[in-house]
């Protein structure tokens, strides 16, 4: 797309994926690489020349949020992390106060290493806690235990006001008591915002195979039962809510005023430029969108970035009749609901049973679900579409 193509001034956020890992998890569908030694400067030599094969498409659009994801960006060189965040905001005019995001490993957290981060222009950063169960975290592959997940948020806190913490239920040795704990314990943490999501294993990802898929189509994966994780989510909201965490969309809870930028864009339906390898991107343009998915394979990413190439493996355009339904599944996430005016008229007699239901409630020309009806997402949605 042209930059004429876009819709001047609306906003967009920079998604770069870092794929390096010191260990697979094995939930993990993400586009990831275990290497001995990270090839550091050639992995950013080559975000910085994918962001200048983009960055005309994105031209005249405001730049609002940068995220760091992976993987596991901690592991990235600090001082290349600043490299990258240094061009995007000459590139693209990133404000100096914009949320600047970098997800990071219990492992990785050391104080200098952190504080590296935050002189580079790091201002947020989202930490992959799991769980504080010993057990659940060693189901769930990964490598740090309660202790030194307290202690990385403790560091984190030093070095930045706004620290994230993602939590997982629904996992092996998991249950309505260890997912109370987990919400308890990290609220009592100096955190602005936590994120619990329900343990997934999607088949596949591109055809790639989590273990933990594996085993559950396999018939090895015991998990907790679907009413046992809809408590679990139960005592969540609770302890996060009495903690003075609001629940701003349905995995994510923040304190007042730390509401996550770069998600609410996606939520928002709004663009994002995708760079690295395994990235996605979208641009809207004239009431339809084109979104892309980068090469997984990071070898194969940089040669197709070093030989001046945009390194896409996949596209999907998006007509209007798909941004619509896009627009309702993502926005009714989300505590400021939708604008009626996306609902088809010859669906608001499905909007009168919702809010007769209580399931939602019409404020001020929006359509917003109430607690019950977030509970009940994608059913609600499905009766909206056209």
């Amino acid at each position: 797309m042209t930059e004429r193509e876009a819709a001047p001034g609306r906003p967009f956020g920079v998604y770069v994926h870092f794929p390096y890992c010191a260990h697979h998890c094995p939930y993990c569908d993400f586009a990831v690489a275990v290497e001995r030694v990270v090839p550091q400067e050639r992995y950013t030599r080559a975000v910085l020349a994918e962001l200048a094969l983009r960055a005309d498409a994105f031209r005249g659009l405001a730049c609002r949020s940068l995220y760091l994801g992976g993987g596991t960006p901690s592991l990235w060189d600090p001082e290349r992390v600043a490299e990258v965040l240094a061009e995007v905001r000459r590139r693209f005019a990133l404000p100096a106060d914009a949320e600047v995001t970098l997800e990071a490993n219990p492992e990785s957290c050391e104080r200098g290493r952190l504080e590296a981060y935050r002189a580079a222009g790091v201002n947020r950063l989202s930490i992959g806690v799991q769980s504080f169960d010993a057990a659940v975290l060693a189901k769930l592959g990964r490598r740090h235990g309660p202790e030194a997940a307290e202690r990385a948020v403790r560091t984190a806190a030093d070095v930045v006001e706004d620290v994230a913490v993602d939590l997982i239920y629904g996992a092996r040795r998991s249950s309505v008591a260890t997912a109370r704990a987990d919400a308890a314990r990290a609220a009592a943490l100096p955190v602005a915002h936590v994120s619990a999501y329900a343990l997934t294993v999607d088949a596949a990802a591109l055809g790639e195979e989590t273990p933990f898929a594996r085993l559950a189509r396999q018939g090895r994966l015991p998990l907790p039962g679907e009413e046992d994780a809809v408590a679990q989510a139960r005592v969540i909201r609770a302890a996060l809510r009495r903690a003075g965490l609001r629940r701003y969309e349905i995995s994510n809870y923040a304190r007042p005023g730390f509401e996550a930028v770069h998600n609410a864009l996606y939520w928002a339906s709004e663009s994002y430029l995708g760079a690295g390898a395994g990235a996605w991107g979208c641009l809207h343009a004239g009431g339809e969108a084109t979104r892309w998915g980068n090469l997984r394979d990071a070898p194969a990413w940089m040669a197709a970035v070093e030989a001046g190439r945009l390194p896409t493996a996949e596209v999907d355009r998006l007509g209007t009749a798909e941004l619509a339904a896009e627009r309702l599944l993502l926005g009714l996430r989300t505590r400021g609901g939708v604008s009626l005016d996306v609902v088809a008229p010859a669906k608001l007699a499905e909007v009168d049973a919702l809010v007769r239901a209580r399931l939602a409630a019409r404020l001020g020309g929006r359509l917003v679900l109430t607690a019950r009806g977030l509970d009940v997402h994608s059913a609600a949605v499905e009766r909206l579409l056209p």
